[in-house]
This record gives structure tokens, C-alpha cells and sequence, in this order.
């Protein structure tokens, strides 16, 4: 395969290298300005001529691939491919480079701006890079890059109840989670998830697989950790550092309207102070407010005694649920599909148990499939993932910029003025994570809650601008407040501030010279992705 594909792009580049007008690129490299016709053939036998793996903008099934989770109109890639292995991945590089395009990969197609299918590249989608081996002690997995959570957490389990320190979505690609810092529901007793990344391979500008360690090109494995996705090449694989996690006690609270603002507030002021193994996050809608936790390692007992001085309970009269003994699966699904710590042969753990194209059709656009076959062929796979047309902001409360009784009653205020069928509402998580950790990123430290708000969106466009229209207020009535730190798993175009410092703070720069040296030509690039030059990042380094 490795020999074909060299033979391939040899003869490609020679007939490339033959036409007139070619443009000259990093490494002597000439290239044409973007030639579709040379992209789809290149494309197509860098994977084994295998055309069910292309997806042109004419084919049927165009609208279904380009689309992740989040429905949108705006991002039109000139190709679609679907990468099984990390030479095809460095194949289909070589192959934009020829033909004249930027390549964007793709783990789960979560961006919030849906940036992994971006307009005029070629998309290589890893989500079928999705293995598990598992060392013989048990401590070590090596894994494709582009697997989702829930097929990770259910092979690992297969391994006396393994598992790795992620978040709780289980269509979310490995890949993405790692490049933004993969904070989680266990990040304040373990950390974030690019703290148990032991080592990575990644596919760079060039073409050529690099592994990036502690000991082998360590800026890379410092950048790739936490400095944001398609910017320095395309990861292919990690070595994880896995667990079996010990049973846990968890949190659900629930209190009607009325308490929105008091339960917010109580919350806010002691969850990032409470113990560390606590983590947790309310959920303020229109109609109601609900705290869930994840007290790791700990007893229903401990977790009744630790909630008796948060005060919460003395607010209102909170429906109080509180269960112990939950093994890892069983505390990712609670407060979702279960309410209980039950049995571990009782539980249900099928929503885990996710195909690499996870998503629900979109009205009537066709879908593309490709290899539906789940990681635990012995019970049900998981229902299909909701596609919606997800309106987003994010803010990140620091230790220094909190925020005060006004501005969270007008954050509360404005959650309950949006008509129920927004389904909108503030997801916000306590932080203050002391687990120390050497990567990109920059808010380890400082960070003491992140505010996300969502809403669904509507089909209907006038609905849809009042929506952006409220967010966009948002900003202006919050961003003020709280500064420009913000997560950089959920980007927002719309930002007030300069993204890129927002999203990466003291560490830009540092940033920026690595991207220089391993794709100083920006190959890889999005709105928001880190450029080769302080100017183009608009700071001064």
C-alpha cells in the first residue's frame, strides 16, 4: 500500500510539475491553484480507488458528510474523503498539496462553527481510525485518533471496566477533545484529558508521519495538546494512559423556576471550592434549574455529607437525588438515561456504544454510511445522535474577573425570556482544577467556571437571526464582565475579542513559532486556527 501510494503521487507530481503556470510552495513543491478534477483522482487512489470514499459536491449524500452534529450552511468543503489509515491520511495530504487545495481533518465533526468542513478544502475524515489494542498490563492503549468516546469507553471496558479520563458525549471524536484540552467530569480529582496522553502520531504538512512524545519533537507534543485542531498537522493516533475508575457517588438536583437565580449563585460560589473530586455543573432553562456531580471515588454517604454544608439544600425544596457505588458507565449516563446507581448487568450502556457516522438524518438528505458497525456487536447500538442548528457562546469565569449578583440576574433574565422552543439554557461547569499538567493550555490555573449557552436554533430564518441577535447581545452584556478568556473546544466566530488570545492567553505565541516550524506555509488553517506570522494572529510576539 505504502509503495502504490508513492508510485501514485509520483507520477502525479510529474504531471503536475509539467503543467503551466504552477505556483511555487514550501519544500519546492509546485502546485496548480486548485484543480478538482486532479484532487478527486489523486483522492480516490490514495484510497485503493475505493470511490465509495470520496464524496464530490454532486453526490448525493454531500450535504449528510459535510455535516456534524451541528446543522449548517455555510461551510462547503470541495471534497469529502474518509481516511482507514494513517498512510491514506498522508496520502490524501500530498494529494491537496498537488492539486492545489488545504486540507481540514475531521475526528467527530463537533466544531461549533463547523470549521472541520471547511469551505474549498478537501476534508479527511478519521473517524474510521479507530482501533483499540490494549498493552498487556493494562495501563497503556494505543488508539486511531479519529475514534468517538462512546466506542472508546466500550472497548476499554472489555478490559476488566478500563477506561479513559474524557468527556461524557459519547459522539465526540477523540481527536477534537485532545486538541482543545478535553476538560471532563473528573478533571478536578484527575485532570484534563491531554494530562493522560502519553504520546501521538501525527501527519504533517509535508505528508511525512512524525511521532510527537515526551522525547520525540516535544514542542509538537506540547502544541498539539490543548493548542487547537487542524493547526499543526493531523493526529492519527495517541497512547493513552488508562484506568479502571473506582466506584463514584452522584449528584442530581432539580428545583423548579422560581430558584433559578438563588441555586446559580450558591452554585457558583462554593462548587469550584468544594472538594476536588467533586465535579459538577448546573443547568439553568427557562422553567426549571438542575445541579448534576460526579464525586469520584467517594460513598453515597460522603457525598449526603458534603452536600449538607453547600448550602444548596436550603434552598427551596430541591428534589434530591443522591446514589452511590456507580462504576464509570453508569456515572457518564446518570442524569441523562439513569438516575440510580443499579447493578452493573442492568445497566444500559448501548448509548455508548456509538458507529463512526454516529448522526440522526437530516430531513430528507440521503446518509452516508460507512461500515456501521459498532465496537460491541453484542448489544444495541446507540440511537442516533441529534443533528440541530446550534447557536453557541462561551465565557470563562477566572479567579480574578468573577461574577457578580447584577449580571447573574441578567443572565438568568435572559435565559427565561427565550421562548421554550429555543430550548435554550446555560450549561455552566465548576472548574478550579488543581491537577498540575506541562501543555498548551493556558487556563489550568486561572479558570473558575465556564458559562456556555446554547439554544437549538429554528428552521425558520427570521427565528434563527433573533436568535443570533440575542447572543450577540450576550456578549456585549457579559464579555465585559468576565474578559476574553474562553474554551477553546467551542469556538465562536462571533467573539469580541481577538479569538486566538482568548483561546490560548500567554501561550499564542509560543504557539505561533511552532506552527511556523512545522507548517510554516499554513496548509492547515481555519478562522481560528494559529497562523505561521504574529501579524496574521494580529498580537506582537
Amino acid at each position: 500500500m505504502k509503495l502504490a501510494a508513492t508510485s501514485l503521487l509520483s507520477t502525479i507530481a510529474f504531471a503536475t510539475l509539467s503543467q503551466s503556470a504552477p505556483a511555487p510552495t514550501p519544500g519546492g513543491i509546485k502546485i496548480p491553484s486548485g484543480n478538482p478534477k486532479l484532487l478527486q483522482t489523486c483522492a480516490t487512489a490514495a484510497l485503493g480507488n475505493d470511490s465509495s470514499r470520496v464524496i464530490t459536491p454532486d453526490n448525493s449524500f454531500y450535504t449528510d458528510a459535510r455535516l456534524g452534529e451541528k446543522v449548517q450552511f455555510d461551510e462547503l468543503p470541495a471534497l469529502i474523503t474518509y481516511a482507514k489509515t494513517a498512510l491514506e491520511v498522508s496520502a490524501l495530504v500530498l494529494c491537496a498539496r498537488l492539486s492545489g487545495y488545504h486540507a481540514v481533518p475531521r475526528s467527530g465533526g463537533h466544531h461549533f462553527e463547523g470549521y472541520s468542513a471547511m469551505t474549498g478544502q478537501l476534508v479527511i475524515d478519521v473517524a474510521h481510525i479507530n482501533y483499540v489494542n490494549v498493552s498487556s498490563d493494562g495501563k497503556l492503549a494505543t488508539v486511531g485518533a479519529g475514534i468517538r468516546l462512546g466506542a472508546l469507553y466500550t472497548e476499554l471496558w472489555e478490559y476488566d471496566q478500563k477506561t479513559f479520563v474524557g468527556g461524557i458525549c459519547p459522539t465526540v471524536g477523540l481527536g477534537g477533545l485532545l486538541s482543545a484540552g478535553g476538560f471532563n467530569m473528573q478533571m478536578r480529582a484527575l485532570g484534563f484529558s491531554i494530562d493522560h496522553v502519553l504520546a501521538a502520531k501525527v501527519v504533517l504538512a509535508s505528508g511525512k508521519i512524525v511521532t510527537a512524545s515526551p522525547t520525540k519533537n516535544q514542542d509538537l507534543f506540547w502544541a498539539i495538546r490543548g493548542g487547537g485542531g487542524g493547526t499543526f498537522g493531523i493526529a492519527v493516533e495517541y497512547t493513552l494512559s488508562i484506568l479502571k475508575m473506582p466506584r463514584s457517588a452522584m449528584v442530581e438536583l432539580n428545583w423548579p423556576a422560581k430558584d433559578r437565580f438563588a441555586v446559580a449563585k450558591r452554585f457558583l460560589e462554593w462548587a469550584p471550592k468544594a472538594p476536588k473530586e467533586f465535579t459538577s455543573q448546573v443547568n439553568v432553562w427557562g422553567s426549571t434549574v438542575q445541579v448534576l456531580g460526579w464525586y469520584y471515588g467517594k460513598t453515597k454517604e460522603e457525598a449526603q455529607a458534603m452536600l449538607a454544608g453547600s448550602g444548596l439544600l436550603e434552598i427551596g425544596t430541591p428534589e434530591v437525588i443522591v446514589a452511590g457505588g456507580c462504576n464509570s458507565h453508569n456515572s457518564r449516563l446518570f442524569g441523562y438515561t439513569v438516575h440510580d446507581c443499579i447493578a452493573d448487568d442492568q445497566i444500559n450502556a448501548s448509548g455508548m456504544n456509538v458507529i463512526p457516522e454516529p448522526y440522526a438524518q437530516y430531513l430528507d438528505y440521503p446518509q452516508y454510511k460507512l461500515d456501521p458497525v459498532p465496537k460491541n456487536p453484542d448489544i444495541p447500538t446507540a440511537w442516533p445522535w441529534d443533528r440541530y442548528r446550534r447557536i453557541t457562546k462561551t465565557f470563562m469565569v477566572t479567579k480574578n474577573k468573577m461574577v457578580d449578583d447584577t449580571t447573574l440576574q441578567g443572565l438568568v433574565d435572559r435565559i427565561a425570556a427565550l421562548p421554550a422552543e429555543s430550548q435554550a439554557w446555560g450549561e455552566w461547569h465548576a472548574w478550579n482544577v488543581s491537577a498540575t499538567g506541562d501543555s498548551s493550555f493556558v487556563w489550568r490555573e486561572e479558570a473558575y467556571a465556564v458559562l456556555e449557552f446554547q439554544i437549538h436554533g429554528s428552521e425558520d430564518e427570521a427565528v434563527q437571526q433573533s436568535y443570533y441577535e440575542w447572543m450577540e447581545e450576550l456578549e456585549t452584556f457579559l464579555r465585559p464582565v468576565v474578559g476574553g478568556a474562553s474554551y477553546g473546544g467551542y469556538m465562536d466566530k462571533h467573539i469580541s475579542t481577538n479569538a486566538l488570545q482568548s483561546y490560548y492567553g500567554d501561550n499564542l505565541c509560543k504557539l505561533i513559532s511552532i506552527k511556523k516550524k512545522y507548517d510554516s506555509s499554513n496548509f492547515f488553517q481555519n478562522p481560528s486556527s494559529i497562523p505561521p506570522t504574529a501579524a496574521a494572529a494580529g498580537v506582537q510576539c
